[in-house]
């Protein structure tokens, strides 16, 4: 669901729909002659959609807390729109601090559309204010069963969206107005936990540099150096690349650290493959990773070879190469393993914990070697 607003600042109005990335958002705001300070107060002159926020015209907001929302809005399944609507009336909220903190507090609203099935009552009322339900027919009768006490219970509200159920609870207040709570808003490779005086935030990978500058400001730090940071990988496809990922991390910063996945991201680089290729080169600055990278078609891994099974090398040239042909016959005569030693020299194969890699490319390994910072590569690629 998107946030569609005319925005005003200083008798400059212009037209943003949320959520929208920070660079986007920065060169709108440049083209239109605006402050590109996004916690500066913003005048909204109105909400075009959706009704829910029409409360915000005629006051100030902050971009962030406004795009924020946004973001959380257009995570909303099914009638959770509809829930939210209603928690704003009904809490006569005002602020963008309230409405974050209604986006999480939806369970304690259920929004009953069709009394017609019982079963389907209670189910959405237990899914709703619980969180989960078994998916189990057996439970049909328990859930049918709920539905008719939620329904007989008195506590419905009419509303023009259905039947309402407010639960007796407190509302949590999960955004304290300084620091966003952790939501994963887009799929993301990996996350950085940025802790300071007792504050946290949380910035997914890839991003904007501008989105890291935001978190720090909010969490009042300078630096990010004067901030406790934990990096985490947290698309599992990535966990080869933990360890190099997060050394780039401590040694380099975020900025380089996004930078490489950035690339990960747009050039759909096999995550298996590159960390194969960094501990057979052993780099470990962004520049030589990002050689490798570069590089990346002109190696080849074979998985799942043990250490030192060079019979299995040779195996598999002799079975998958054009290159190499051996008939049927002589398999039983032909020597495998010294076979396999000849393709490791020969193509400047290496053991790796993933298995076997070795240069596939037009010329040979040096022209990868030459491009790299690192002054002792061949001497950890021992023979070459």
């Amino acid at each position: 669901m998107n946030v569609l607003t005319k925005i005003r600042y200083d008798n400059l109005t212009a037209e943003i729909e949320f959520p929208i990335d920070d660079d986007s958002l920065d060169k709108i705001l440049r083209d239109n002659y605006m402050s590109t300070d996004t916690t500066t107060p913003f005048y909204v002159r109105s909400i075009d959609y959706p009704n829910a926020l029409s409360v915000l015209e005629g006051r100030t907001v902050n971009l962030d807390e406004l795009n924020y929302l946004a973001k959380r809005m257009e995570c909303f399944f099914d009638d959770e729109y509809n829930q939210f609507s209603i928690a704003v009336e009904r809490t006569n909220a005002t602020t963008i601090k309230d409405m974050i903190n209604l986006t999480f507090n939806l369970d304690k609203y259920t929004l009953i559309t069709d009394i017609s099935d019982m079963t389907k009552v209670g189910r959405d009322y237990i899914l709703n204010t619980e969180g989960a339900v078994p998916a189990d027919s057996r439970y049909d009768a328990k859930y049918a069963q709920i539905g008719r006490d939620l329904l007989n219970s008195g506590r419905g509200i009419f509303t023009d969206k259905g039947l309402l159920f407010v639960e007796e609870k407190p509302l949590e207040e999960i955004y304290d107005g300084q620091v966003f709570p952790t939501f994963a808003y887009n799929a993301a490779i990996a996350d950085v936990e940025i802790e300071y005086n007792g504050k946290m935030e949380t910035v997914f990978l890839p991003d904007s540099e501008l989105a890291f500058g935001k978190a720090l400001n909010r969490l009042g730090a300078k630096y990010l150096e004067d901030c406790d940071c934990v990096m985490e990988i947290l698309n599992p496809k990535y966990s080869n690349l933990s360890e190099p990922l997060d050394q780039v991390f401590t040694s380099n910063g975020i900025n380089e650290l996004n930078e490489i996945i950035k690339r990960l991201e747009c050039e759909d680089i096999e995550p298996k493959k590159l960390a194969a290729a960094i501990e057979y080169t052993g780099v470990t600055s962004p520049h030589d990773i990002g050689v490798l990278m570069d590089n990346i078609d002109d190696l080849e891994l074979i998985s799942d070879i043990d250490e030192g099974d060079y019979d299995e090398v040779g195996r598999y040239f002799i079975n998958t190469s054009d290159d190499y042909d051996l008939s049927e016959e002589l398999e039983d005569f032909f020597d495998f393993h010294e076979f396999g030693e000849y393709i490791a020299d020969e193509r400047s194969g290496q053991f790796v914990s993933g298995g076997f890699i070795y240069y596939d490319g037009t010329y040979d390994m040096t022209d990868i070697l030459d491009e790299l910072d690192s002054a002792d590569n061949s001497m950890r690629m021992g023979g070459m």
